[in-house]
């Protein structure tokens, strides 16, 4: 038997699915559905994964036909080969903010990740890590739901370095740790638990860029529950007044990230952490996967922007909605792979 084997990063031009032996006997002129059986194959696709909202009423649009969108690739129409709705495993990363402004709520953040693994299916697999002034793997992709149980109740435990929050570390990190997912086309998910207050001296550390190229090249897509508390409230506040900006440092939030990936933020109050991010997972369940092959093949490491919308007789029939796709990727050749931290 012939194996293919696949560099374990990003999904993007690495991966590509056939149907079942039914699906196969289809018609090869219209998108075929995604199974969660599925074969291996050498020819390349880009694959999205796209939520629909109503834009008034933040609904979920659910139903949604391949015909129903339109996608470009730099401004050339791209034919969406592949279409499913919740059909491929998820590889979920539980990034965990342990900085002092959130470790009040530590208790209601366990209880709330253990009620969204139970959202999860059996060949789902997570990961978590900690991070404060520095980053910690806490446990590793697994699909021992148990595991995940005990790594969860113990995270408070985890020896992170300080007391900052370098949020811009973290996901770089876990990035990173993307690689390391054990099914290559699964959805790739890096979920930020945090308050989403971070501060960093402009003559340190990594540049937003520098993360947002890592976490592209992972395939992964950013969410963020953020926790609310005084401490986010007063730092709110505190921005708005004109004299409150400090030249000499930055301000870093997981919004950017979650824009460009197309991925979620939900904001959450103390007492409702545990329907929140539970709410999170559900939404992740409801996304839609769209696979195509570009018509542009050289991988010469260039960026290619993504346009992604849905039809005019789609918007006639549904009235305005909001589509979240990543905005784009980069065409890295085969060889290229990402080079894991020490320890991950």
């Amino acid at each position: 038997m012939l194996t293919l084997r696949f560099r374990p990063g990003s999904i993007l031009l690495l991966a590509a699915f056939i149907f079942s032996l039914q699906a196969a006997a289809q018609s090869r002129s219209s998108p075929e559905v995604l199974q969660d059986e599925t074969i291996r194959i050498g020819t390349e696709l880009v694959v999205l994964d796209v939520q629909v909202l109503n834009k008034k009423s933040g609904e979920i649009i659910n139903g949604l036909r391949p015909q129903d969108f339109e996608l470009y690739e730099d401004g050339t129409r791209q034919e969406i080969t592949h279409f499913s709705q919740d059909k491929l495993p998820l590889s979920v990363i539980l990034l965990v903010d342990l900085s002092s402004s959130v470790s009040p709520v530590l208790r209601e953040i366990r209880d709330g990740a253990l009620l969204a693994l139970k959202r999860l299916k059996d060949k789902d697999e997570v990961a978590i890590m900690a991070f404060s002034s520095s980053t910690q793997l806490v446990q590793s992709f697994t699909t021992d739901r148990q595991l995940i149980v005990d790594r969860i109740s113990q995270i408070e435990k985890t020896p992170v370095i300080g007391q900052g929050t370098s949020l811009y570390q973290a996901l770089r990190d876990a990035a990173l740790h993307m690689n390391s997912a054990s099914n290559p086309t699964s959805r790739r998910v890096i979920i930020a638990i945090t308050d989403n207050i971070a501060f960093e001296y402009h003559h340190f550390g990594l540049s937003e860029k520098e993360v947002s190229d890592q976490v592209i090249e992972s395939g992964s897509m950013v969410c963020g529950l953020i926790v609310e508390g005084a401490m986010t409230k007063s730092t709110k506040i505190f921005d708005r007044k004109p004299d409150s900006q400090d030249i000499y440092r930055r301000r870093m939030s997981i919004d950017p990230f979650a824009s460009e990936t197309g991925g979620e933020v939900i904001k959450a109050e103390k007492n409702e952490i545990n329907a929140r991010l539970a709410l999170l997972i559900d939404h992740l369940r409801t996304r839609y996967s769209l696979g195509f092959s570009p018509k542009r093949e050289r991988h010469d490491g260039s960026y290619r922007q993504i346009r992604l919308n849905l039809t005019a007789d789609a918007r006639k029939r549904l009235g305005e909605v909001v589509v979240k796709a990543k905005q784009g990727y980069y065409a890295r050749p085969r060889s290229q792979k990402a080079a894991l931290p020490p320890g991950q």
